[in-house]
């Protein structure tokens, strides 16, 4: 299970009460002094259990909790940590990669992990319908069980940052006799602190413990994630006992979290990137001049103020600024940085193949996102483009993401700490490359710095990766919100991380 913690704690108005933790498994768990069930009240609704299936942060919170990976990763340290694997080594061309696996782990089901659950999973992953889970695994040349307890990756290229990649939820290890035995349930079955019990999208998702988890027993024995998208609604519900934890309150309503005695706040600037992409792949955004006059159209700055009510830093390029690799320095390289001016839009405009303005419609679900996209309608008026807004809920959302179904949407991502994690927004074949953007050079250029050992090289490759984006523009990139999680004095336990893939594996609340 992931031992991750916060990167960034702005403010802990007070501490919650001390208690004794979980034992390990086999042993009994004192829960007399605590809450059977923990509920946590959350911005967006499940849309599946099976962790090969999504990758948004909001299902890799659920994942973290039924399932485990081979490795996973530290946000404080931004190291990989063991997992289903206790430790690992990689051939000199980095592309084979050897784990040696826990022998003191079972399925949910009973049945004991093994070397064969990894290949099965891989398996099972080349069918996948999520793009990017599907071309991790395509992009496999082989998984050979050598025993029980050892496993070979064999990469087609070599990848220095394998293991930043299956750290993620959605390549948790799945068993093969669990699928047999139920094509649908089966998937959710995992190694982690909790099983899936139930869930209805648009209501609530409930997990069970696992009393025979490999790591330390959890505390609480259920967890119940409760759909409930409107963030005044969720305050209230804290405020009156009817959830423990309310996930991303409105920053509108901090201070009122604050005034109150009963109540806990944690706050962060978030490492997601919220952005426009625009589908590179539409007939009039295809043009690359018409997407630079958007960029230098918007004033980011009135969308954090009236979208984020100001609680937000501007992002100036379309990777993480904590990320290897960053560049940012667009003067250096005869660029600018897409800061409001609407002269230099109307410039761009004039030499597309649109320069009398044209009609677009953009795709939105959240009402912040809605109300940001309200601001940017307006901002384009004064460059004669017409925004029709359109609004789906987020399963919606994410059908026309996965189909590309759109012009453009507002989107966020939230990187990790490895350069090559950036290939998921900017290459063909992602789930999360939401432009559609396919650059051959660009594609080159990731193969290439994957394999380059000298540090030098490598960032002068993703260097280059980021001034091709920056000049193409296949998307807008707008802010790193700040966010925060707020709950009742009485809980404790739970890890905030500044992605917002909160770990609530130990999190217990007082009765």
């Amino acid at each position: 299970m992931k031992r991750t913690v916060v990167l960034m704690l702005l403010v802990l108005l007070s501490l919650s009460p001390v208690f004794a933790t979980g034992n390990k498994e086999g042993q009994p768990v004192a829960t007399a002094s605590f809450k059977e069930e923990v509920i946590v009240g959350v911005q967006s609704k499940t849309s599946g259990t099976n962790p090969t299936s999504q990758t948004s942060v909001a299902h890799k919170i659920l994942f973290n909790l039924t399932h485990n990976s081979l490795v996973g990763y530290d946000e404080k340290s931004q190291k990989i940590v063991p997992e289903l694997a206790v430790e690992w080594k990689t051939s000199s061309d980095l592309k084979t990669w050897t784990f040696t696996l826990r022998n003191d782990v079972t399925f949910q089901n009973g049945e004991k992990f093994a070397a064969d659950d990894v290949l099965f999973t891989s398996e099972y992953g080349r069918t996948a319908s999520n793009a990017t889970v599907k071309s991790f695994w395509t992009g496999l040349e082989s998984v050979k069980v050598l025993d029980d307890t050892h496993v070979e990756l064999v990469l087609k290229a070599a990848n220095l940052d394998l293991l930043y990649l299956i750290s993620n939820e959605y390549f948790a290890i799945l068993n093969r006799e669990a699928v047999a035995a139920d094509a649908t349930k089966g998937p959710d079955i995992g190694t982690g602190p909790y099983m899936n019990k139930e869930y209805y999208s648009g209501d609530y998702t409930l997990l069970e413990r696992y009393d025979h988890y490999w790591g330390e027993l959890p505390v609480t024995k259920s967890l119940r994630f409760r759909y409930m998208p409107e963030g005044t609604a969720r305050l209230a519900a804290l405020e009156n006992g009817e959830i423990d934890v309310c996930q991303a309150p409105n920053n509108t309503e901090l201070d009122i979290i604050k005034a109150n005695a009963d109540l806990v706040l944690n706050t962060y600037q978030s490492t997601a990137l919220t952005f426009l992409a625009l589908n590179t792949a539409d007939p009039i955004l295809s043009d690359p001049d018409v997407r630079l006059a958007i960029a230098y159209a918007i004033n980011v700055q009135d969308v954090i103020d009236g979208a984020a009510s100001g609680f937000a830093g501007a992002s100036n390029g379309m990777w993480g600024f904590f990320q290897y690799g960053y560049f940012d320095d667009w003067k250096s390289v005869g660029q600018a940085s897409y800061v409001t001016n609407l002269e230099t839009a109307k410039q761009y405009l004039a030499k597309s193949k649109h320069p009398n303005g044209a009609s677009l419609k953009f795709t939105a679900a959240s009402s912040w996102t809605v109300n940001a996209l309200q601001i940017i309608q307006d901002q384009l008026k004064a460059i004669n483009l017409n925004i029709e807004i359109e609004q789906v809920d987020a399963a919606g959302l994410s059908r026309k993401a996965t189909s590309g179904d759109y012009q453009a949407i507002i989107y966020s991502v939230t990187f990790t700490a490895a350069g090559s994690d950036a290939v998921r927004i900017f290459t063909p074949g992602n789930s999360v490359n939401y432009a559609r953007y396919n650059n051959a050079r660009v594609n080159e250029l990731f193969n290439l710095a994957a394999s380059d050992m000298d540090d030098a090289n490598r960032k002068a490759k993703y260097k280059e990766i980021q001034i091709i984006v920056h000049a193409e523009c296949p998307y807008v990139p707008l802010y790193y919100a700040n966010s925060g999680v707020a709950h009742s004095k009485e809980a404790e336990g739970a890890v905030y991380n500044t992605s917002g893939n909160h770990d609530y594996t130990y999190i217990k609340v007082a009765e």
